[in-house]
């Protein structure tokens, strides 16, 4: 069995709710509806017009990507503590100000200029507090070459935060799936609910079996289908990995797709497709239809 070609980045859960919230008012943008897991391996790369720069929410879109502004801010000012309170000085100026003009081009762009200007304000902030406090200040060294736009560790972790994101929206589209197949099994299908198809055959295992198959690389279709049994806590046939997989294959690569879209104030095919390779995530896409 080949195994899918995409990375699995330790998943973390969203540290504020108000990230939580923006993501349920934009729809999961990214998200797709239960009955449109199918067979297809068809990606359109363009097919969400949502974009970082008509965010209602400045800071709440923001948010969706804490952590690899986090780990970056960690590297630059040396302290997670530090980083902490520079990510909350970010915030509450785009609680204020929104993006006060400059939500043009990239987010990632965007976002490593405010990230710079967040660490410089908490090196004044400590000195300030040291002044005031008749206390000695040695100055901070601030690692600032790792906070430019095309820095090789600011591109990896925002491709792992980016891998993350997309992740959890699998994640999210199996327990849409398993929920589907529970009304059906309980006879509580609605036949007017469009959103749920009895006699469409439930993929309730893609989040499971992709994942499974990245971590555990090279493995059978029957040691695959015990590990995911041992998650989903019922029986897994070796079929069933193998019919779910291609499908969680393609939904992972849309899902995947529409999130970087989002992070583009020209989300048009090429835009999307330069973004894809510039971050190295081409193997996600590996032998499936991209189509703008």
């Amino acid at each position: 069995m080949n195994p899918p070609a995409v990375t699995h980045p330790n998943t973390s859960t969203d540290t504020d709710a108000s990230a939580r919230q923006e993501q349920t008012k934009s729809a999961n943008a990214g998200d797709l509806s239960a009955s449109s897991l199918t067979g297809s391996s068809e990606v359109r790369l363009s097919r969400s017009r949502q974009t970082w720069t008509g965010a209602g929410s400045a800071a709440g879109f923001v948010l969706r990507y804490l952590s690899p502004m986090r780990r970056l801010l960690t590297d630059v000012l040396g302290s997670e503590s530090d980083a902490d309170r520079a990510l909350a000085i970010l915030i509450s100026h785009l609680v204020k100000a929104g993006y006060s003009g400059h939500a043009k081009g990239r987010l990632r762009d965007f976002l490593i200029l405010g990230l710079r200007s967040a660490a410089k304000a908490r090196v004044t902030e400590i000195e300030s507090k040291a002044k005031k406090a008749g206390e000695s200040f040695r100055p901070r060294d601030l690692d600032l070459d790792s906070a430019k736009t095309e820095s090789r560790r600011w591109l990896s972790y925002w491709r792992e935060g980016l891998l993350q994101r997309t992740w959890r929206a699998l994640e999210r589209e199996q327990h849409r799936e398993r929920t589907r197949a529970h009304r059906i099994e309980s006879g509580e299908v609605d036949a007017g609910d469009a959103g749920v198809v009895a006699d469409e055959p439930v993929n309730d295992l893609v989040h499971d079996v992709m994942r499974m198959v990245a971590d555990h690389s090279g493995e059978s279709s029957e040691v695959i289908a015990g590990r995911v049994a041992e998650l989903a806590e019922r029986s897994v046939s070796a079929a069933e990995v193998k019919r779910q997989l291609p499908i969680a294959r393609s939904l992972f690569a849309q899902l995947l797709a529409d999130e970087i879209s989002l992070t583009l104030e020209n989300a048009d095919a090429k835009a999307i497709q330069a973004e894809i390779s510039k971050l190295g995530l081409q193997k996600a896409f590996s032998g499936l239809q991209v189509k703008a």
